[in-house]
């Protein structure tokens, strides 16, 4: 259901491999509920991406109607806790989208912290056209990413977007030939892996513990992370290596 790579550089893959579409069935969804306990300490980056023609098609309509309303309701709760652990797994996260990515599948991929599309590919949150809306972080982080009117038009459309407009309107990050997909994947991983560890991880933390919070509170927040890093050889190591004019020996300490 869910194919975990630990590359030996500290790139984490997850693979979604649920044939035909990669629904969101139980069983993927506990692994996907398991991801964050896989990532290691020296894994820089998380990579979520999918075998086959899709990345997902959303729920598995076909497990969701023999549920009683309150096992929907229950394992509607469960979904979003889920993607929840995954906005707080602690390194960078990428969606890397090829195919249909719809749905419960758009708001795995909010999730992550960033998203990577390949062209042709399809995108939309389509709940409303099913009677439900999205319940798994759609109707909260696509507004915070995109603004409230563009949100409001994806979520009330029920439309199934391109990749042109969804980068147009913010809803992905980079559009690429399907190709190009992994090649896309390696060199951010090359970018985020070259920079310090323990800053990334915590300028993460200050990034999304503010994004709820007043200006006020966000800046206290990021002080807080500043602080968590004063101390580490590797702040030390980069002060060192700036004045010998070389590339620092970063060890996540």
């Amino acid at each position: 259901m869910l194919n975990i790579n630990h590359g030996s550089e500290g790139l984490l893959t997850a693979v979604l491999d649920n044939p035909p579409v990669n629904a969101l069935s139980k069983p993927l969804v506990d692994a996907l509920h398991d991801l964050p306990e896989e990532v290691d300490p020296q894994d820089r980056m998380v990579v979520i991406t999918s075998e086959g023609k899709h990345f997902s098609a959303g729920a598995d309509l076909k497990e969701r109607a023999d549920m009683t309303d309150d096992e929907v309701a229950e394992f509607v709760q469960y979904l979003s806790d889920t993607f929840q652990r995954i906005w707080e797994i602690p390194v960078p996260t990428v969606a890397a989208i090829n195919g249909s990515c719809l749905g419960g599948g758009l708001e795995l991929a909010l999730a992550c912290d960033m998203r990577i599309l390949a062209d042709g590919a399809s995108i939309g949150l389509k709940e409303t056209s099913i009677g439900v809306i999205p319940g798994a972080g759609g109707t909260v982080r696509l507004p915070r990413l995109i603004g409230e009117s563009r949100a409001k038009q994806w979520i009330f459309s029920a439309d199934t977007f391109s990749g042109e407009e969804a980068l147009a309107d913010g809803v992905v990050d980079w559009l690429v030939d399907p190709e190009e997909l992994d090649e896309e994947v390696a060199e951010m991983f090359e970018k985020i892996s070259s920079n310090a560890p323990l800053s990334i991880q915590a300028a993460k933390r200050s990034i999304n513990r503010g994004l709820s919070k007043s200006i006020k509170e966000a800046l206290e927040a990021e002080q807080t992370a500043y602080r968590s890093i004063i101390g580490t050889r590797d702040r030390r190591e980069g002060l060192t290596a700036f004045k010998e004019k070389r590339p620092p020996d970063w060890k996540g300490e």
